[in-house]
């Protein structure tokens, strides 16, 4: 409730010009894209979908589902980004054009879609830990055609560092997996060192539990951050350096 009382809206009161274009460009947008239309078809296919997948967790678990079996249609209701989330996603890549986008946790692979239609010029990596969600992910994106994204098998801390090395510049990194405080903080810590003055990271479920928003506020206050917003929903950081003095937001949306 305080984020409520506390946030801008409107991007009222947004003094950094950067911060204030963004708020009006992707935040309070409500231009419709012609590719949510068939990305709202493919969410609504997923939520008819009763395949039972059976899940390898890797990270801080679920606190919706129990046990390791689960219904594509209940991960789809219940367990991924809402549109208003995913469409937010889009039109900040729609925006600054990233060239090069890492995700953690692909799940059934529909931000996946979300991220990789924003910007087909994009190479969009996408690391999952479980194989049932990885398999069922690659053939959503084969499904779709998708030619500008790679869906990796594998426990983040293991493929990250690789994939890391291979590029060689983080343009957008965006993180749904594994809620832990020291997780997050490792990640976000190996990511930096692909960071550029452009590069935004976006952290999902800041407000998951004492952990991540503890990993939120230690993330957002780094040195090398100058900008962060708070969307209660996630977090994003960018490292303008434009942005002399460093600018905290929480937006409503």
């Amino acid at each position: 409730m305080s984020h409520f009382f506390s946030a801008k809206r409107k991007g009222h009161a947004v003094h950094s010009p950067f911060a204030y274009k963004l708020c009006e460009e992707v935040f309070y947008n409500t231009n419709s894209f012609y590719d949510f239309e068939t990305l709202k078809e493919v969410r609504l296919s997923l939520a008819r979908n009763k395949t039972e997948l059976v899940i390898g967790d890797f990270g801080a678990g679920s606190k919706t589902f129990k046990g390791n079996k689960r219904k594509v249609s209940d991960i789809a209701s219940k367990g991924i980004s809402s549109s208003l989330q995913s469409e937010l996603l889009y039109k900040l890549i729609n925006y600054l054009r990233p060239a090069t986008i890492i995700e953690l946790g692909t799940s059934l692979g529909l931000n996946t879609l979300y991220l990789s239609m924003a910007n087909s010029r994009a190479k969009v990596y996408s690391i999952e830990g479980s194989e049932s969600l990885f398999e069922f992910a690659t053939s959503l994106s084969a499904k779709n055609k998708l030619t500008n994204c790679e869906i990796i098998h594998g426990k983040f801390d293991a493929v990250l560092p690789g994939l890391l090395n291979k590029i060689n510049s983080l343009d957008l990194f965006y993180v749904d997996g594994n809620h832990t405080y020291e997780a997050t903080l490792n990640y976000f810590n190996m990511a930096l060192e692909k960071r550029n003055t452009d590069s935004v990271f976006i952290f999902d479920d800041i407000y998951w539990s004492e952990g991540m928003t503890r990993a939120w506020n230690d993330i957002s206050n780094n040195a090398k951050v100058t900008l962060s917003i708070d969307a209660f929903y996630f977090g994003l950081v960018f490292f303008k350096t434009e942005v002399k003095e460093k600018v905290h937001l929480k937006i409503l949306v």
